[in-house]
């Protein structure tokens, strides 16, 4: 349940940062749109309802770990700061660690 919690602040605060406009000169930066930037929210918020929704955590740790995987090859590819990558890494993998738990209950 902690790592469940864990996600959900972060999943949570990311998008906050991206519906408040926080992140936006990074997405100008990347070459993103605004539209792209709350859509990826959209998709945030969408993935946490349904992390917490039983039956669905798979669906909605699946669809964490294409946003992750996405903002880790963005990174990557514009040469990030080492520790935002990092950050990313570790969130996704506290994603597939909170899905290993849940399924070997």
């Amino acid at each position: 349940m902690i790592l469940k919690i864990l996600i959900t602040v972060i999943f949570a605060g990311a998008a906050v940062q991206k519906f408040n406009g926080k992140v936006a000169p990074d997405w100008d930066r990347w070459g993103y749109s605004r539209r792209f930037m709350y859509a990826t929210g959209v998709v945030e918020l969408v993935a946490l309802a349904l992390f917490w929704r039983p039956g669905l955590e798979l669906v909605g740790a699946a669809a964490m770990a294409v946003v992750l995987l996405g903002a880790l090859a963005t990174l990557i590819r514009y040469r990030e700061a080492a520790p935002h990558i990092a950050m990313t890494a570790t969130t996704l993998l506290v994603v597939i660690a909170q899905l290993y738990f849940s399924t070997n209950a």
